[in-house]
């Protein structure tokens, strides 16, 4: 499939095959199916680095950065590009077998306390969608590992919450908090735990500040929306599970384009790319 290009039914597929594989748990077939919900921004980033990567070349290396099921390093590894994937133990000892027979490395990493498991210089292209605001700790020695792992011109993609939308905007106008659920939070930490949830969300300019001073040069920085596409390819492909919530998302989906049309930093998402320098300072 290297010479065709990444689509929701592609992804889909890779889908179905984690969902499908014997050695992950009874309970989540169903979830992982329905993540097709996320299938528009991973599909909208293998776009990205297959058109940014020079042709006639070796395949792109590709480092996916909080890679959960692994699902976009298989898609990745599918459309012919090199993959290694990280995330937490829990994840890895699960999905490294499983990935590892489509040719992905699958290694754990803990971001809070352990570099990245790999040589300087070993990437053209780090994803690190939507991990930044999940952590509990400044995002600079990620970010400065990240720097140390892509060759010279190598990119990395970032997707994160926009902590200016006009749907969290609008949450404290009314008195709402635009973190998750209170009670959870607060029940999480209680034994000592990190809680999972978000941390800190980025407005466009701390985004900026974070890359410019790890050493990046910000190619891109722009506000999106969710993808309306990857909503629409669910309800008609899993309409059982279509429920009130995501006619909600649809409506929120929707707004994207009159946002963009205005030049309004509205939506719900930061994409940001930052460029490694092809001739490094002294």
């Amino acid at each position: 499939m290297h010479g065709s290009s990444p689509n929701l039914e592609s992804f889909e597929q890779v889908l179905d095959g984690l969902a499908r594989d014997p050695r992950i748990a009874p309970h989540s077939p169903d979830w992982i199916r329905d993540s097709i919900t996320a299938g528009g921004e991973k599909v909208h980033i293998l776009q990205y680095i297959l058109k940014a990567h020079p042709p006639g070349g070796s395949p792109p290396r590709v480092l996916d950065i909080g890679a959960n099921i692994g699902s976009f390093a298989l898609l990745a590894a599918k459309h012919g590009c090199r993959v290694s994937a990280l995330d937490y133990a829990s994840y890895a000892d699960i999905y490294a077998k499983i990935t590892a027979e489509h040719g992905v490395e699958f290694r754990a990493c803990d971001l809070a306390s352990d570099p990245l498991p790999f040589e300087d210089c070993s990437f053209d292209f780090v994803t690190y969608t939507d991990v930044i605001e999940h952590h509990a700790f400044s995002p600079r020695p990620v970010l400065r590992e990240i720097h140390r792992v892509l060759a010279p011109g190598g990119r990395v993609i970032i997707l994160t919450p926009n902590q200016a939308s006009i749907y969290n905007r609008l949450m404290l106008l009314f008195g709402r908090s635009i973190y998750g659920d209170f009670d959870h939070f607060f029940d999480t930490g209680a034994d000592g735990s990190i809680y999972l949830g978000h941390h800190h969300e980025f407005t466009r300019a701390e985004l900026r500040a974070a890359l410019e001073r790890t050493g990046f040069n910000v190619r891109e920085l722009r506000v999106v929306e969710g993808d309306l596409a990857s909503l629409l390819y669910f309800r008609r492909r899993r309409p059982q599970h279509a429920g009130a919530s995501l006619r909600r998302f649809f409506i929120v989906f929707a707004l994207g384009p009159v946002w963009s049309a205005f030049y309004l930093p509205f939506g719900r998402v930061l994409w940001a790319v930052g460029e490694k320098p092809r001739i490094q300072n002294p």
